[in-house]
């Protein structure tokens, strides 16, 4: 087989002729449309499901349609999930269909041991729609039907990647726009816990015009896999997508996506019960409610939640010349809902969630004498909460309702939260040298907060609580700043011959700023006003988090295989880290100092037709590099320590035999050692765990036929998978944050595609 075949089959796997971005470098030939840094067009009839790097220079894998079937899981809604087998990537799922939303910022994506924190991660179509938000946001936003690649970028990022945080990696998920053919799509899932999920999708194909326009709907249930109550309780989801091709010069995009979505909570373990999942694997929030408030707020009914998202967004293309285009971005997001959650004080809390964010990208491209040029632009305004706003307190009763409202924040953002990025990119092609280089700056400006006296306020509305409000209390109020960075980039990639390439880059990213430590203030505020630190001045420490990264790796191709490893160190700075510096409450601070390094891997082989192996491997050290200061003086020993939730050894093995129509796919995943603490007191154990799919493709005289089989964690392996430590939580056995594992789950799924 040659190489080029062979890139053909593993490097691009499809399900069916769909759309696959691959990189195209901006030294084409002259007189050619200049794409983006990042991106072409290309048909692929062949399924191989694979990680692959699209990006010659940087450390970016893209998972394909073929490999979204066998990586997302049944759930089709969670792009963490797609990319958690890739190369130092921990992104456990607490629930075995990814439709679990851990009430928060911690959606639970961590990469080279960097957390994403403050919502979901990384972009649409290059979009940043998932904004600062402790809600479900964009996550679960879309079907992975109408999905054709997720992409995830680690170390130095690019700063054409528009995304809010970089340091733990950028995230990009991209959509099957409508088709030119007519279609029908049609799916029903069923599988334990009484999953249930049905989708339908139908595309026009070409109307008048030059018009194109796609339409699909699902509906999702399953139950709770321990414990009382659904997750989701229903999950309702519409998407259209339509594309209108003016002239030659000139094309225009609008896609809609709107989702409802209820679920009840999944109850957390603590260190002592995750230690003993003999008998706590099981262990979960009350199926029935208690006059006693200590157990009544463990109620199943009593931890839910409750969301509506919505977003609407655009890409107009213009061509201004054969070398140059300019393409504009424009979006709008939506979310209203609330999570409701049982708390140790004996009362039941209700987080309002009522906001939205809004913006637009904008990136000219052109060629000046063989040199590729992108330059490019990015605001956003959005709403809090990210940090909340609004927190309702009930207590318990003993009829089983919830009463005796009171409001422990009552706030209003004095102004919104805006992000502002600039960005330049050249690109130029010296013999076998490749080279990028550019910069970022990006400007982020915080909200400003009026915390208003709560007192005497009852079960009203927020904005009834606002107006019933004495006034406005100073000392638990902050003004609006702004933080700024530079971000610059440096990329190269050298060809010794067709099949060897070395590869390297190098930049610095920047990070999330330690907003957690709003909501502490409010909760604490006579401690902190005791120590002389009001809510204004704490919230002008908070720094954004930076790091300076730089990846050197090489691409291997061979006739049946490839291998692509790099290494990798990162120096951090200014790193948000919750502990008690003496005040005596625990609170988030932009103080850390680490540094992560490691060597990793991704490779696939075809030792013949019908077999095709894939596998990735990882080592991360991501460590502190000085001990945290103390109020007093001192200062608490972390020097040396493996951050919270980092596993150094990961590895993901796969293959895929094909036996005429029938393809078995069994994926072994192992997960090393972890500590749950910031002082690496709280171990957690290794664990390995298989899944098998098993897939019936037949072509049918009008379309195609398709039946699957998925067995996760076939030998129901007991281990703990996702742990809530966001960011770096101090020791406290009292702390529940460790999530199960998922248990053995078998689902069916048929699929038809007319």
């Amino acid at each position: 087989m040659s190489i080029s075949d062979f890139t053909k089959k593993i490097f691009r796997p499809k399900l069916g002729p769909l759309i696959l971005h691959l990189s195209m470098p901006l030294s084409a030939a002259a007189g050619e449309v200049p794409h983006q840094l990042g991106t072409i067009t290309v048909e692929a009839p062949l399924e191989k499901p694979s990680w692959i790097n699209p990006d010659r220079s940087t450390t970016t894998y893209e998972v394909g349609k073929a490999g979204l079937t066998l990586f997302s899981g049944p759930g089709s809604t969670n792009p963490y999930m797609a990319v958690s087998q890739l190369p130092s990537v921990n992104a456990p799922s607490v629930d075995p269909y990814g439709m679990a939303n851990i009430p928060g910022g911690n959606k639970g994506l961590r990469v080279r041991g960097e957390l994403s924190t403050h919502g979901s991660a990384g972009s649409v179509e290059g979009i940043p729609l998932t904004g600062i938000n402790p809600g479900p946001s964009s996550q679960w936003l879309f079907d992975m039907e109408n999905v054709s690649a997720v992409s995830l970028s680690e170390g130095p990022i690019a700063p054409d990647k528009e995304a809010f945080f970089t340091t733990s990696g950028v995230l990009d998920t991209r959509l099957v726009w409508p088709d030119e053919k007519f279609g029908i799509q049609a799916s029903q899932s069923m599988g334990s816990f009484n999953f249930r999920r049905s989708f339908v999708r139908l595309d026009s194909g070409r109307l008048a015009n030059d018009v194109f326009l796609f339409l699909s709907a699902s509906s999702t249930r399953t139950n709770k896999w321990k414990g009382p109550g659904s997750s989701p309780d229903g999950r309702s989801n519409f998407e259209a997508g339509i594309v209108k091709n003016f002239s030659g010069d000139l094309e225009a995009k609008v896609y809609f996506a709107y989702n409802d979505m209820k679920e009840n909570n999944y109850r957390p373990l603590s260190y002592a019960q995750a230690g003993n999942l003999d008998a706590y694997r099981n262990f979960d929030y009350s199926s029935s409610s208690s006059a006693t408030p200590a157990s009544a707020v463990n109620y199943y009914d009593y931890n839910k939640q409750s969301f509506r998202n919505w977003t609407l967004f655009s890409e107009l293309s213009y061509r201004l010349d054969e070398r140059s285009r300019i393409t504009v971005k424009p979006y709008y997001l939506k979310e209203t809902g609330n999570y409701l959650d049982g708390m140790a004080n004996g009362k039941v809390r209700q987080w309002l969630i009522d906001h939205d964010w809004y913006g637009l990208t904008a990136e000219f491209q052109t060629r000046i004498s063989g040199t590729g040029l992108k330059l490019g632009y990015w605001w956003e305004s959005s709403n809090p909460p990210g940090p909340p706003t609004a927190w309702k307190m009930y207590n318990p009763t003993a009829a089983g309702g919830l009463a005796g409202a009171s409001w422990a924040i009552l706030s209003d953002a004095t102004r919104r939260h805006e992000f502002s990025s600039l960005h330049a990119l050249a690109e130029r092609k010296f013999g076998s040298i490749e080279l990028q280089a550019g910069a970022r700056y990006v400007k982020e400006t915080l909200p400003g907060f009026n915390f208003y006296n709560p007192a005497g306020i009852g079960d009203v509305s927020y904005s009834q609580a606002l107006a019933s409000s004495s006034g406005v209390v100073a000392n638990r109020s902050a003004g609006s700043f702004s933080l700024s960075e530079l971000l610059p980039f440096v990329a190269m990639n050298y060809t010794f011959t067709p099949g060897v390439e070395l590869k390297g880059s190098i930049g610095r990213n920047y990070g999330a700023p330690g907003f957690d430590v709003w909501p502490v203030f409010q909760q604490n505020s006579a401690t902190f006003l005791a120590k002389g630190l009001t809510a204004d001045a704490l919230w002008h420490t908070i720094k954004p988090e930076t790091s300076n990264a730089i990846d050197l790796g090489l691409r291997l191709d061979y006739p049946k295989g490839y291998f692509e490893p790099t290494l990798f160190y990162a120096r951090n700075h200014n790193k948000s880290v919750s502990y008690d510096p003496g005040v005596g409450i625990a609170y988030s601070q932009n103080i850390g100092e680490t540094h992560a390094y490691g060597l990793q891997g991704a490779g696939g082989w075809s030792p013949r037709k019908d077999l095709d192996l894939f596998g990735s491997i990882s080592y991360n050290r991501n460590v502190f590099d000085r001990n945290l200061p103390m109020l007093n003086g001192t200062s608490l020993a972390v020097q040396g320590l493996q951050l919270p939730d980092t596993p150094q050894w990961q590895a993901s093995i796969g293959a895929a035999g094909h036996i005429d129509a029938l393809t078995v796919s069994p994926v072994l995943h192992y997960s090393g050692s972890r500590y749950g603490d910031t002082q690496n007191t709280q171990a957690i154990s290794a664990y390995a765990t298989l899944d098998l799919n098993l897939d019936y493709r037949r072509k049918l005289s009008a379309g195609m036929f398709d039946a699957s089989l998925s067995f996760i964690n076939l030998f129901d392996k007991q281990y703990i998978g996702f742990v809530n430590a966001s960011y770096y939580q101090l020791l406290s056995n009292s702390n529940a944050i460790y999530y199960p594992g998922t248990p053995r789950t078998i689902v069916g799924k048929v699929s038809v595609d007319f």
